[in-house]
């Protein structure tokens, strides 16, 4: 008895779905503008964005120009945000606010676009082009709307992105060293802390720089060695200038000390073995 009555309303829902179904074909095809405005909004209403989308596709065919192109325009964009289409929400967000800019929804629309941006932004280790876009756009919201109650979360998320792209730079810094390129490893270090000057990690990474100069140079052949300690020499100078009391001031002493000791070394070999530097630095 009781199978019998789940079938039974296993297909009282199915011929449901199937009657329900024919009716939203029957609505696409036909030209009942109206009927689909009605239905569409229905549908975005109750959150239905894949029924809604197609119909409001067709109704922007026919409404350009009118004063539902807006509404239209503006329902789309929040049907391809609710299904994750974010590539889609940035650029018709951007839509309702470039052809509507003293609307009503403008201001919501432009940071909504940017929003869209935001949550195309993958996790750091990946492009991170969507993220510079998102910056750049929360920027212009703020540009526009300097007083919006939004301007807050739209500074929240830039500090968010900016995080992201931090982590992504000091994370190509990592591997740049823990792959022994030592050059690569402290001009990357150093972009960190241009981009990034207010960053936490500023101590950690100016140490990282010297040990990475010092490293670099180490790997030269004797005549590039005293212009490359030249470099840690400067980057331990820099380090103990701005972190006089760090706890790795003896460290970075000793790195110092090591670069000035074998910067003579190698200088004194030039010499002894004369060395014709201007040869064998043709490539080098």
């Amino acid at each position: 008895m009781f199978n019998n009555r789940v079938i039974a309303f296993a297909i009282i829902i199915l011929s449901f779905g199937v009657f329900t179904g024919c009716q939203y074909d029957k609505l696409m095809k036909s030209d009942d503008f109206d009927a689909k405005y009605v239905k569409a909004k229905e549908y975005y209403g109750e959150g239905d964005y894949a029924k809604a989308l197609p119909l409001l596709d067709q109704l922007l065919t026919v409404k350009v120009g009118t004063p539902d192109e807006k509404e239209i325009r503006y329902y789309m964009a929040q049907c391809y945000y609710g299904q994750g289409d974010y590539f889609s929400s940035a650029s018709l967000f951007k839509q309702v606010f470039n052809i509507f800019p003293f609307s009503a929804e403008a201001e919501e629309s432009l940071f909504m676009s940017a929003k869209s941006m935001y949550d195309a932004s993958p996790r750091y280790p990946l492009d991170q082009t969507y993220s510079y876009k998102a910056i750049e756009a929360f920027q212009y919201f703020i540009d526009v709307y300097p007083k919006s109650a939004l301007v807050t979360d739209a500074n929240k998320y830039m500090d968010e992105l900016r995080d992201k792209l931090e982590a992504k730079l000091i994370a190509s810094a990592e591997l740049y060293y823990n792959t022994e390129h030592y050059q690569a490893a402290a001009v990357t270090y150093a972009n960190v802390l241009l981009d990034f000057p207010d960053t936490k990690d500023a101590e950690d990474i100016s140490f990282k720089i010297i040990n990475s100069w010092f490293s670099y140079a180490g790997q030269s052949i004797v005549c590039r060695k005293e212009e490359r300690y030249d470099l840690a020499i400067k980057a331990y100078n820099d380090y103990i200038r701005a972190y006089p009391a760090s706890s790795r001031a003896d460290q970075a002493k000793s790195l110092y000390d090591r670069s000035i000791a074998l910067k003579d070394k190698a200088i004194n070999e030039i010499t002894t073995y004369k060395i014709n530097c201007d040869e064998l630095t043709k490539e080098n």
